[in-house]
């Protein structure tokens, strides 16, 4: 701990000084009888108490303090008075300059003792608390830390939950296609062994083959690419990141009789900042919760068509997608539940109860937007807004 003693009385400065370093031996006690120089060894040293005279000669304890009162490195410094002075005179000015205390002349050096001891108590507490806050702060940030990786590890959990739905709508997708391919084979060979195979022929069977192979590549592409994280916000066309969702599982879903719409306005700008693969995530997990719904209501209601519509608009800088179905509807008292964590309504072998909730994540933290759900017609809207 360092004190600083200010006083233009050598005499009085040296015998403080005895005393103290006496006391206190692990005290650090510097000494001046100078304001100017009081004020150069408080901006050089790392003082922790002053000392200071009130009544000195060319700068005194006022001046001094107001000096250090208005330097940012040194306005925190606490500073008790020493004066002659009554208490009455001094409190006008004193505790307004920064002072924490003042001690008269001539000094009780059992006052002054137990003065030295407080401050340096309080001056210790604080440094104590200052670690303290240290550490807590390096804890908090790692706990941050831990958290987004716990989130992406979430996020990633969620994604593996819907590959059986991506896995069963590619089987859907590629069931034509590898027929037409078998079919041209087929239809390859039959011409060869009849004799009426012309290189024309040859030509368009080799076109339409590599056309189908072309849209089976896309698909696995597609597939691919929706398992990766993104690192950061890229521009996108929030209809193309849409549609692009609703091609992987259309077919998929027109086998089960669901037609999916999607509504938009031509006229408005739909570019926007943002996740694109979390985005599309968010889009596949309420489009399987819709079709879940679906075809547990059909197997209640013989000849029910299923529908899905996704519809979105602008309102001011916010856009609003909303995705409905005629699955019946979400029950009012867990509409508030629905978004937790690990809250499913789902059998065990059909969902984790984490696609929901990481869809919140997304839009929520990732996008600083809002999702809600609510009951319309027959069926549950889902809407979100970013």
């Amino acid at each position: 701990m360092n004190i600083l003693l200010v006083d233009d009385d050598k005499e009085f400065l040296d015998a403080v000084a005895r005393l103290l370093r006496r006391m206190f031996n692990d005290f650090n006690v510097l000494l001046t009888t100078s304001g100017k120089e009081a004020i150069k060894v408080v901006q050089n040293e790392n003082i922790d108490l002053i000392f200071l005279d009130l009544n000195m000669p060319i700068t005194n304890g006022i001046e001094i303090a107001k000096i250090l009162q208005h330097t940012e490195q040194t306005k925190d410094i606490p500073i008790i008075f020493v004066t002659s002075e009554n208490y009455e005179q001094f409190k006008k000015e004193g505790f307004e300059l920064g002072s924490v205390d003042y001690i008269s002349k001539p000094i009780d050096t059992n006052i002054l003792i137990n003065k030295i001891t407080l401050y340096a108590t309080i001056l210790r507490q604080n440094l104590l608390l200052e670690h303290t806050n240290h550490k807590l702060k390096k804890k908090l940030h790692k706990a941050k830390d831990r958290n987004k990786i716990h989130e992406k590890m979430m996020i990633h959990n969620s994604k593996t939950s819907v590959m059986g739905e991506m896995i069963g709508a590619i089987a859907h997708q590629w069931r034509q296609p590898l027929n037409i391919i078998a079919t041209s084979m087929i239809n390859l060979e039959t011409k060869a062994e009849l004799g009426k195979l012309t290189l024309s022929e040859i030509q368009r069977i080799n076109t339409k083959i590599n056309s189908t192979l072309a849209f089976l590549s896309k698909t696995i592409d597609n597939f691919r690419n929706f398992f990766l994280l993104s690192n950061e916000k890229n521009s996108m066309n929030l209809i193309e990141t849409i549609q692009s969702t609703i091609d992987i599982v259309k077919i998929q879903f027109t086998a089960h009789n669901i037609n999916v719409e999607f509504t938009y306005s031509k006229d408005v700008s739909f570019e926007f900042e943002g996740f694109y693969n979390e985005i599309r995530q968010v889009v596949m997990n309420l489009l399987a919760n819709s079709k879940d719904a679906i075809e547990l209501k059909m197997k209640k209601v013989e000849g029910l068509d299923g529908k899905i519509t996704i519809d979105i608009n602008k309102k001011d800088d916010k856009y609003i997608i909303s995705i409905c179905d005629n699955g019946g509807g979400v029950d009012e008292k867990i509409q508030s539940k629905i978004f937790n964590p690990y809250f499913s309504t789902k059998f065990a072998e059909q969902g984790t109860g984490i696609g929901l909730y990481m869809s919140k994540t997304i839009i929520e933290k990732l996008h600083e937007g809002e999702i809600r759900v609510y009951n319309k017609n027959d069926g549950a809207c889902f809407e979100f807004k970013i």
